[in-house]
């Protein structure tokens, strides 16, 4: 969840917890307050009544409070005891024939010495629709001040929020190899302010590393290639020499074989530092068939060498869309273990299609440790050819594409799945 989001979602709850507490207890109050006001009402007017009813001497006081209505009844009583109640019922109304609150007071008095029951009584539905219009309009102006200040903070928490999300965006598009320096946007706000100071110098000295680190890497490549092929070069003209022992032979030989592994060992570790620093950002779409079986033509002669029996099944050409030359590393690796460590008269079985590329090959009786494959300089075998970074270099061209390499044993064959889709297996490298 955003943080802005988060921020916003603690003041909803309280705002909601406010509300719900607020209204009724509002209505309740209020309820009260217009109850009691009634009450005194109905005591002033029962007191009225009875000062006029007094004042009375020569007409039926009977007959005046006929003109009065139905609100106020006398009745006569045998004997005088103090009663005074207050109370609300409901009845039905003559005019609209549903139930009417009536708050109710009924009282003994005495008037002139003799004794009378007095009921007053008080239509609520004035009162009702009063409470009901004061809490809706409550009600909406709570609804109306909780979503302007929701919206009020949104609005300016974005505005607030503006220049990070800003300097999130540049650091998404960053790129170390990129020359031009990281762009942040001023602002006010101090803690943005140092915050993009931070990033755009430690972007900055992160781009002057990497600088150096591939020139030191290109470097010493380039300086190391020329004294591997000046060294292959002469032990080349020194094994045509003669007269020549043979075991000058062999000690030339082995030289050569070293010279050849080390330069082999160098172009592979500069190729691991290039796949790090990314720099392999050309990407179009290419058709692993063609490539799998330009690979396959490019190891005919190991193949024939160990008389190994190829099966090849393309369901699909399976394009996809990488740099090239990673693509012909990734298939060049996979089926080159494949028969480096096959077996004479072996098994080498190759299917593709959209989703997966799956190579087996028989070899060795047990599995590989899964754990360790993918481990720099780890052989399984004491191949002296391997230098035991092929599989690395094939996990790490799979991350970029994000593509998931799986290792399986099944039937004595080893088999390595690398499926081109993300998300289309659960197992992974590494």
């Amino acid at each position: 969840m955003k943080l802005l989001n988060r921020s916003i979602q603690s003041y909803l709850l309280y705002a909601i917890g406010i509300f719900i507490i607020s209204v009724p207890l509002f209505y309740f109050v209020i309820r009260q307050i217009i109850s009691n006001d009634v009450d005194r009402a109905l005591r002033l007017q029962k007191t009225e009544l009875i000062k006029r009813i007094e004042r009375i001497s020569d007409r039926d006081p009977f007959a005046i409070l006929d003109a009065f209505g139905p609100d106020i009844i006398f009745n006569r009583l045998k004997e005088y005891r103090f009663y005074d109640s207050l109370y609300t019922i409901q009845k039905i109304s003559p005019a609209t024939q549903y139930p009417v609150s009536y708050r109710i007071l009924e009282s003994n008095v005495l008037i002139r010495g003799l004794p009378y029951k007095i009921v007053v009584q008080n239509s609520l539905v004035n009162s009702q629709d009063l409470i009901k219009s004061i809490v809706f309009i409550m009600a909406l102006l709570l609804v109306l001040i909780i979503a302007g200040l929701l919206l009020i903070n949104q609005r300016l928490s974005k505005k607030l929020w503006y220049p990070f999300n800003n300097t999130l965006t540049q650091l998404q598009q960053f790129r170390v190899d990129n020359p031009e320096a990281i762009r942040l946007m001023e602002t006010d706000i101090d803690e943005f302010a140092n915050l993009n100071n931070a990033i755009g110098t430690l972007s900055e000295n992160n781009r002057r590393l990497f600088v150096l680190q591939k020139e030191f890497t290109e470097n010493a490549s380039h300086e190391m290639q020329t004294p591997l092929a000046v060294l292959q070069g002469k032990l080349e003209l020194l094994m045509q020499t003669a007269p020549i022992s043979e075991e000058q032979a062999a000690l030339i030989n082995d030289l050569s074989d070293a010279a050849r592994r080390m330069s082999r060992l160098n172009k592979t570790l500069l190729l691991l530092t290039r796949l790090d620093n990314n720099q392999f950002a050309e990407k179009e779409e290419v058709s692993l068939r063609e490539i799998v079986e330009k690979i396959l033509a490019q190891f005919s002669d190991a193949i024939a060498a160990r008389q190994l029996q190829v099966s090849a099944v393309y369901t699909d050409p399976a394009y996809c869309t990488m740099n090239k030359a990673l693509a012909e590393v990734l298939v060049s690796n996979l089926l080159g273990n494949a028969i480096r460590h096959n077996i004479p008269s072996g098994i080498l079985s190759v299917y593709l299609d959209q989703d997966k590329l799956t190579i087996k090959n028989s070899g060795k009786p047990t599995p590989l440790d899964p754990e360790k494959i993918y481990t720099r300089f780890y052989k399984s075998s004491t191949d002296s050819h391997s230098i035991g970074l092929g599989l690395e270099i094939v996990q790490k061209i799979c991350r970029m594409n994000g593509f998931t390499v799986h290792y399986g044993f099944a039937d004595d064959l080893h088999c390595f799945s690398v499926h081109l889709k993300p998300g289309i297996s659960s197992f992974s490298a590494g």
